[in-house]
């Protein structure tokens, strides 16, 4: 079939974009065919026709910030097929029967393709399904209940009739199975069971509205080495630090896939570094800027950890790259278009525990904000290359008597000299019939990434410098 399932993190919608952007933008070419809340499907030029292919996703893993795992598709069963196998009540077990045969038939003819050598081995696999929308019901009752021990219960019978020597797989907890609220195996498990080994397998059911790909994962994200950057750090504010993921995200929006060791990256908010940390990590070179002179020390010496925990060579003249200076003077510090992009989050406001009143806010935004994201456009502006873009994030903050209030960041950026970009391509992405899976011209111009419960919630633009 030459298709590739991604398993998306959990903000979907950012998860996809990015990988639309990197499809459209970078060397690896290839388009989003189908899509649910949890799975991406994916088509690619030419990568499949490469030899050494698993490598290549392995690096485009390791690329994207919002993917947990790739996986090569064998087959495809549609949705029809699975309803009628397993429906929500069974009226007619022969029929019933007679139609499971056919997934039963699918897996017996892709199992060498899963395995590559089932004869006198002993083999563990484990099943991950992978819901359109995770709250269904047919999720919970179904394919949880009845869908999960029928695969495992038929694929251990499918090895043993090809002369496995012995067959065991990976067992969810039985509480978690009768509460219906199951999570698929974690990208951290992959490595723990051992399932990139040839006796080994996570074998994926990864559902979109028209039915379900049957994938043998290749390659996962690995959340401890981000973990340990992200955590053990000798600098770190947990309050207020973006993720590692995100950061990651908005350093690939920027577009820049190619000779990324030669690419300079600016953010003129460091904070303790988050940004930069994780663009050391992608090869590219970094420098900061703030306005508190601790906050630049702090990400100095953070940076200078990384180096050492990659056992790289420190950059000469690093500390050159690092200045205190206020946002509106940035430009006095760095030569004029020198940067290749710009990643930041300026102050997002006080770190509110309560919803704050309007009027509040209203002067916040008015007396602070506002002015700061102004000066932030304006040097970004003279700092940045021609056609050169700028990934920013600003706060959506929730009030007690007046809803959510937030900048008109597009209006700032036009009157200093920037474009927006749609963080999706929604012409490159087929729509679906579900409302909650849709994409819409509106909802696609910047993404928000929060919980629904936070008071001040992450929005994420795209602009480009115009000539």
């Amino acid at each position: 079939m030459n298709r590739f399932l991604f398993v998306l993190g959990s903000n979907w919608q950012l998860s996809l974009a990015e990988l639309d952007n990197v499809l459209k933008n970078s060397q690896f070419k290839g388009r989003i065919i189908d899509y649910s809340a949890n799975v991406a499907i994916v088509e690619f030029e030419s990568l499949h026709n490469e030899i050494h292919y698993v490598n290549n996703l392995m690096e485009l893993q390791y690329i994207l910030g919002g993917i947990q795992k790739i996986g090569e598709i064998y087959d495809f069963i549609d949705i029809q097929t699975i309803n009628q196998a397993f429906p929500w009540k069974v009226d007619n077990y022969k029929k019933v029967e007679s139609i499971r045969q056919k997934i039963i038939e699918s897996l017996s003819s892709n199992l060498l393709r899963i395995f590559r050598r089932v004869k006198n081995e002993n083999i563990f696999f484990a099943v991950s399904i992978y819901p359109n929308l995770f709250d269904e019901d047919y999720y919970s009752q179904v394919l949880i209940k009845h869908f999960l021990p029928f695969l495992n219960k038929e694929i251990s019978h499918l090895i043993k009739e090809k002369g496995g020597k012995k067959v065991s797989y990976y067992k969810y907890p039985d509480k978690y199975i009768k509460s219906g609220h199951l999570n698929p195996i974690f990208p951290h498990h992959l490595i723990t069971y051992g399932l990139f080994n040839e006796d080994r397998a996570e074998i994926i059911f990864g559902f979109t509205e028209e039915g379900v790909y049957i994938a043998r994962t290749f390659t996962a994200d690995d959340p401890n080495f981000k973990k340990k950057i992200d955590e053990e750090r000798p600098f770190k504010e947990f309050k207020s630090s973006i993720s590692p993921k995100l950061a990651i995200i908005m350093l690939n929006f920027l577009n820049l896939f190619e000779k990324r060791e030669k690419c300079s990256i600016l953010d003129p908010f460091v904070g303790n570094g988050t940004f930069l940390l994780f663009a050391i990590v992608e090869d590219f070179r970094v420098f900061g800027t703030d306005i508190d002179e601790e906050k630049v020390q702090n990400t100095m010496r953070n940076v200078n950890w990384l180096y050492n925990e990659l056992e790289e060579k420190v950059p000469l003249f690093l500390e050159d790259h690092f200045k205190t200076i206020a946002i509106n003077r940035v430009s006095t510090v760095f030569n004029e278009s020198f940067f290749d992009g710009i990643c930041t989050e300026p102050e997002l406001g006080p770190f509110f525990t309560e919803k704050p009143y309007f009027s509040e806010v209203n002067d916040l935004f008015e007396e602070i904000l506002k002015p700061m994201y102004e000066a932030t456009f304006r040097e970004c502006y003279k700092l940045l290359k021609s056609k050169k873009r700028l990934c920013i994030i600003a706060p959506i903050i929730s009030t007690v008597d007046g809803g959510d209030l937030q900048l008109d960041i597009e209006l700032i950026a036009k009157n200093n000299g920037f474009n927006l970009i749609p963080l999706m391509d929604i012409e490159r992405i087929v729509n679906k019939s579900n409302i909650r899976l849709q994409f819409r011209k509106e909802q696609v111009r910047a993404l928000i990434d929060a919980r629904k419960d936070q008071i001040i919630k992450r929005k994420l633009y795209l602009f480009e410098k115009l000539d």
